[in-house]
């Protein structure tokens, strides 16, 4: 999924390094001697705008374009149904989730599917409202030597943020319906959700004091498929990802393991832990973990 949204990533990493020796360029070129450099702030502002516009432009055509594929995958899979899988690796996330279905495909778990990306562009509508607000405010300050766009548009910056978390953590908000989807859309599979993390807002870093939302626990699917009691257990930060797929199927004991992925079997089950990777590498683990119960089996 995330390599969809390789086009505006791969700007937003280019495009600082330009800017900031744009931003140089500029201050060096025409800010020296001036009493009130107003025409370098502009020039400045104006650089970093139009940066900003470029990207999330790209960012909504990468969206965009990622959920279309989405959509058309998962249509195409629902239509073909629950088939013999060869190579996980090879298919789409949508195509894999469709493949792997043990239930039939209702419109249900499609829409929920859809839905969760309606999620995302919410996500980035906010993202744009709160950054157009501190462009509008803070070149302001500078251009017209007042504090009176600050009074303005800080109040609004902070109740654009406030009103994002408060929509998305509030009881029945945008985080509970996400898991609501993911259940309906897991539901094919013979999964449901049994366990959410929680998320509060919280001082994330001590050193340099911010607010920011923590979660705490992790996304548990179970379920049985194929007469086994199955279980998923997802959770990550910001800087790691990991998850477990277990399959309730007595085997041989054995462990291998490879840079990211640790494969271990018990008279209790067949267990796969991974560290890192997408956020649906899960499934190709699960599709492991079943191909070597259907084998110990």
């Amino acid at each position: 999924m995330s390599g969809g949204f390789k086009r505006s990533g791969i700007f937003g990493i280019v495009g600082v390094i330009v800017v900031a020796a744009l931003v140089v360029v500029i201050a060096t070129s025409t800010g020296e001697g001036q009493a009130s450099p107003k025409t370098t702030y502009a020039l400045i502002f104006g650089v970093i705008a139009v940066f900003l516009v470029v990207l999330f432009a790209l960012q909504r055509g990468d969206l965009n374009r990622v959920s279309g594929a989405d959509a058309r995958q998962t249509s195409r899979g629902a239509a073909e149904g629950g088939r013999q899988v060869e190579d996980p690796t090879a298919l789409g996330d949508a195509e894999l989730w469709a493949a792997m279905a043990v239930k039939p495909i209702d419109r249900e778990a499609i829409e929920a599917r859809g839905a969760m990306w309606g999620s995302a562009r919410r996500s980035q509508n906010l993202a744009m409202l709160v950054t157009l607000l501190i462009v509008l405010t803070v070149p302001s300050i500078y251009l017209l030597e007042s504090f009176v766009p600050l009074l303005i548009g800080g109040p609004l910056i902070v109740i654009a943020a406030l009103w994002g978390s408060i929509r998305a953590l509030m009881p029945g908000g945008e985080m509970d319906r996400g898991y609501d989807n993911v259940s309906m859309a897991m539901a094919p599979l013979g999964l449901e959700v049994t366990e959410r993390p929680t998320v509060s807002i919280e001082m994330r870093e001590p050193a340099t004091p911010r607010m920011g939302p923590v979660i705490h626990g992790a996304l548990v699917l179970s379920g049985e498929r194929n007469g086994r009691r199955v279980s998923v257990r997802v959770e990550g930060t910001e800087t790691s990802h990991r998850s477990e797929v277990s399959v309730a199927e007595p085997a041989a004991p054995f462990e291998a393991k490879s840079k990211n992925l640790t494969v271990v079997s018990s008279p209790e089950g067949i267990v796969v832990q991974r560290k890192g990777g997408g956020q649906s590498d899960w499934l190709c683990d699960l599709w492991l973990a079943e191909r070597l119960a259907g084998g110990a089996g």
